[in-house]
């Protein structure tokens, strides 16, 4: 006769009291939710300011460039409205750490997406990785303001 270890004798007991068998103890987890991004502007009216390493300014222009493009020849109805009101500018005055970049969105989509990262990925997922890695490189931080209005 075979010896059946007692943890074994107690692991199934556990599962026969509780209703549950072996093969179904381990659910399946839960669905990830969709990523939450910190680039949506609420508020009806926002900025990003990009902090750039000044010696990758224009691998940093490059990327904001093809943005641009990807922008214009969106046929996405919330890409294109993005596209009507996103201004991108860069600072004139520049500090020795850093180019600034400033996208302004106004008026800004409410629920839409603003992270360039993500629309290169929608757009042109074979490019998105490059893209994504001359930005890591070139960004020291990026801020974000939403906006309101003065009353």
């Amino acid at each position: 006769m075979r010896h059946v270890p007692n943890a074994a004798i107690v692991c199934c007991a556990v599962f026969v009291l509780l209703g549950t068998e072996p093969s179904r103890a381990q659910e399946r987890p839960a669905p990830a939710a969709p990523a939450r991004s910190d680039y949506v502007f609420s508020t009806g009216a926002g900025v990003l300011v990009f902090h750039v390493r000044p010696e990758r300014a224009q691998e940093f222009e490059s990327v904001i460039r093809r943005l641009s493009q990807v922008l214009a020849s969106s046929t996405d109805p919330v890409r294109r409205q993005q596209a009507g009101s996103w201004r991108m500018f860069r600072a004139v005055e520049t500090t020795q750490d850093a180019a600034l970049y400033v996208f302004v969105f106004d008026p800004a989509v409410t629920t839409a997406d603003y992270d360039p990262v993500r629309i290169l990925a929608e757009a042109a997922p074979a490019e998105a990785q490059v893209q994504y890695e001359i930005l890591r490189a070139a960004v020291i931080k990026v801020e974000k303001l939403a906006l309101a209005p003065v009353q």
